[in-house]
């Protein structure tokens, strides 16, 4: 089997891995690619179809990008400290990428240019009474060649 480390879902989800323990102080969580499990506050980290040239300079090189749609599994009750303790996650998270991105901390990827989330969070269902799936697109923006 070949070795994945090197791919740039690889190295997105190893830099979203160490800024949600920045923000959580908690490393018991996963995230996986394509795979939302049922554990509260584990993440899905799902690449999304888009068009992924930017622009074409003139000397060749492509700016490219690509979009993953980042899943969560959180609490989720009619207890409005849960719901707002998920807001302020997600508020965070997008405030730390934007910070890191500005700072130019960014991802282990070769030739990577930028980090942004495209939207704020969104509650995409709830599967019962006590969880709900959230989800934040994230964008990266490389120069290929």
């Amino acid at each position: 089997m070949e070795d994945y480390k090197d791919t740039r879902i690889a190295k997105l989800r190893e830099y979203l891995f160490e800024n949600i323990i920045t923000l959580t102080q908690n490393s018991n969580f996963q995230i996986n690619a394509n795979f939302l499990s049922n554990k509260i506050d584990d993440y899905s980290l799902d690449k999304m179809p888009i068009a992924p040239v930017v622009n074409k300079l003139i000397c060749g090189v492509e700016i490219r990008r690509d979009v993953f749609s980042f899943r969560s599994r959180k609490s989720y009750s009619h207890d409005k400290v849960v719901n707002l303790n998920n807001m302020g996650f997600f508020e965070e998270f997008e405030k730390l990428i934007k910070s890191n991105n500005d700072k130019g901390v960014l991802p282990d990827i070769e030739r990577v240019e930028s980090i942004k989330c495209l939207n704020p969070f969104t509650m995409l269902s709830n599967d019962d009474q006590t969880k709900a799936i959230f989800d934040i697109q994230i964008e990266i923006k490389y120069r290929d060649r």
